[in-house]
This record gives structure tokens, sequence and C-alpha cells, in this order.
């Protein structure tokens, strides 16, 4: 599914303080002209940006303890947990850790276009702050997108009797980005977001973020629900 995302609920959603974390700084340290700086970058941003995104939501099984399988997996009591989700197979503690109790979970893929990539990039040839400053402006941008799409996968859940848990991208944990690329082909990305790899195997454009969340019954206590 597309979860549509308002231009101007996704301006008013934006966190300044997001932005000068970005730039490594606190928001009552920036001056005047950084400030001016900033706003105008985000205006242009918010201006050229086209945001995509979409999710898939497939039943889930896992096991605590599975055996050596290719080298990944371990028998102990920490032993990673073999998750199938969907058509994928994926060897994990950390997912699994995150996933633990959930019958079902969303595959996601959301992205602000290669127009950012491209505003980015001509800014770069220009002046190298204001490339900075609409980086992490995009970087904050991506967060409220991704904000948005797990918010609508909060009320689907609610309506489900259930709740969500907080989003797991490839690359978090032991989660490795060895499965990125079957994630990117069972969503169909390219086809439905315009999102792809590069041949080293890095999400293009650079602004876009793959995710898993999982769906957990909504009496549950534990800690690891959103």
């Amino acid at each position: 599914m597309n979860v549509p995302v308002d231009a101007e609920r996704l301006r008013e959603k934006i966190r300044r303080r997001e932005i000068y974390r970005y730039l490594g700084m606190k928001e009552q340290d920036a001056g005047e002209v950084l400030q001016a700086a900033v706003e105008e970058q985000l205006a242009e941003l918010l201006g050229q940006m086209r945001v995509h995104s979409y999710y898939q939501i497939f039943p889930l099984s896992m096991e605590e303890k599975v055996a050596e399988t290719g080298g990944r997996a371990e028998t102990d009591s920490g032993s990673k947990a073999l998750i199938r989700l969907g058509p994928m197979e994926i060897v994990s503690r950390d997912l699994g850790r995150n996933l633990r109790g959930c019958t079902s979970a969303a595959l996601f893929g959301a992205t602000l276009g290669m127009e950012t990539d491209r505003l980015i990039y001509r800014l770069s040839l220009a002046t190298v702050g204001r490339a900075a400053i609409t980086d992490a402006c995009a970087a904050e941008a991506l967060e409220v997108v991704c904000d948005e799409v797990c918010g609508e996968l909060s009320r689907l859940a609610l309506g489900r009797g259930e709740r969500i848990r907080p989003r797991f991208s490839p690359g978090f944990g032991d989660f490795t980005l060895e499965y990125q690329p079957e994630l990117v082909r069972v969503l169909e990305l390219p086809k439905r977001i315009g999102a792809g790899l590069t041949a080293g195997g890095m999400l293009t454009p650079t602004k876009t973020v793959t995710a898993v969340v999982g769906f957990a019954p909504a009496q549950e206590t534990g800690n690891n629900d959103g």
C-alpha cells in the first residue's frame, strides 16, 4: 500500500532541533545567519523533493534457536532467530528480539526521490555549506516520512487489536545489509517508489529507507512495543 504524505503536514512536523543535531550542534547555539540558511534550504527542499512510500504486510513465524546455517546462526542461549517473513528468511538475533511475539510484520520503503539527490549535488558544486544544510534537512524530512508510515501502520494495527513494534532497518544490529537486495526485490521498490540499489549495494536515491515493523497483540506489555 502507498502512504500519501501531505506536504504541509510534513513541513509542520519537521523538527528544527534534529536538523541542527545532524549539523553537529544545538539549536540554541545557531546564530541568525545559520537559522536563516536552514529555513531557506528547508523551503527549497520541500519544494523539490518527491516523497514516495510503500508497504506490504506478511505473515511471520520465528524459531528462537536454529542449527548453524551457512555459518550465520548459533545454537547457544544467545542464538540467532530464524525469521520467516513472507517470502524472506532472515537470521538475526536483534531483529528476532524486536519481533518476538509478533505473528505478522510490514516491510516498507520510503524515499525523498532523486530530485533531492540532484538538489544536494547541485548545491555541493556551488557551496558545500548549503549542501550540508540541505542534507541535514533531508535526513530529518525522511525520518518524518518514516514516522508517517509507522503512524499509518499503527492505526491499521489498532483496528486489528494489535500494536506495532519500533521499525527495524537492515544495518541495525546484526540485521545485516545483505538482506537489503531481497527486501527491495520483494517490495518491488524500483516499480513502487522509484528506489533501488547501486552496484555497491547501497540504496538509491540516497535519502531512502527500508524497514521491518512487527505487529504484536495489543495486550502485550513488553518494552519493545511501539
